[in-house]
């Protein structure tokens, strides 16, 4: 089994480690330059020009504006900007995992082996779910660094890794709808598909849930209505629920693609 997750892992290692430094850095970015924006007023201006429904989308706060660099954060990366990352990511995780080798038949040479479906199955769930460590872990660890080395920032720990860890249970439900999802499709094509119209109709259920009132219902048709970082900023008591709710989803997707993977016919 260890021989399997090494495998696999290193087929993805390369875009893993992309999405997790390219991600560090523009956050590292962001926090470095907080403390000159701060001074200079442009955040402050940037906020004022826009419109309340664009903030409500990106998870802005015009209440509290920008009092740490985790309320700048909060809109500039762990809003829109993340749910886009999230599921490019894990699509493209599920494809090279899953999908493309049943579409090319080059599962049909793992299950050759002494390598049971469910045992690849689990083995793949474990690849992505370190990846998505990864990915949350470095960029929690680089606004840590950042935290330390910029005197004129200050991040609450607590809240940093109560956004990570939020972050985290959202990537790995994510994960697990993509991982099922290509486990219903011969071709990479249709699954990649399917899973990313998904995907996208949530983050755009998302959007419109914030334009008014009468649209704020759509939000709860949405996964990404589970992460958001305004409650956590705030302090709610939202996080928990949350991430029982997104366990249940990553449980429940997981099972599914268990049992899928196990009943269907394969062929090269």
């Amino acid at each position: 089994m260890i021989v399997l997750i090494r495998s696999l892992f290193k087929q993805v290692r390369k875009p893993v480690l992309a999405y997790a430094i390219g991600t560090s850095l523009y956050l590292l970015m962001l926090a470095l330059l907080y403390p000159s924006m701060m001074k200079t007023g442009l955040l402050e201006a940037k906020l004022e020009a826009l419109p309340p429904e664009v903030l409500k989308a990106f998870q802005y706060d015009k209440v509290t504006g920008f009092d740490n660099v985790l309320d700048l954060l909060g809109g500039n990366y762990y809003g829109l900007i993340f749910q886009v990352i999230a599921s490019l990511f894990l699509l493209s995780l599920a494809a090279r995992l899953v999908a493309r080798p049943i579409d090319n038949g080059e599962l049909i040479v793992y299950l050759a082996a002494p390598i049971t479906r469910n045992a690849y199955t689990f083995a793949v769930a474990i690849v992505m779910g370190i990846a998505s460590m990864v990915l949350v872990g470095l960029n929690g660890l680089v606004l840590m660094v950042a935290d330390w080395w910029v005197t004129d920032i200050s991040i609450n720990d607590v809240i940093l890794w109560r956004i990570q860890l939020n972050a985290l249970l959202l990537l790995l439900a994510i994960g697990a709808f993509t991982l099922f999802v290509a486990t219903l499709f011969d071709e990479e094509r249709r699954a990649f598909s399917l899973a990313g119209s998904v995907l996208v109709l949530s983050i755009v259920l998302t959007i419109l849930s914030e334009l008014s009132d009468k649209t704020e219902w759509l939000r709860y048709l949405s996964v990404f209505s589970l992460f958001n970082t305004t409650q956590l900023l705030e302090g709610t008591d939202h996080f928990l629920l949350h991430s029982i709710l997104l366990l249940i989803l990553c449980l429940v997707f997981l099972t599914g693609a268990f049992v899928q993977f196990g009943r269907r016919s394969l062929s090269i």
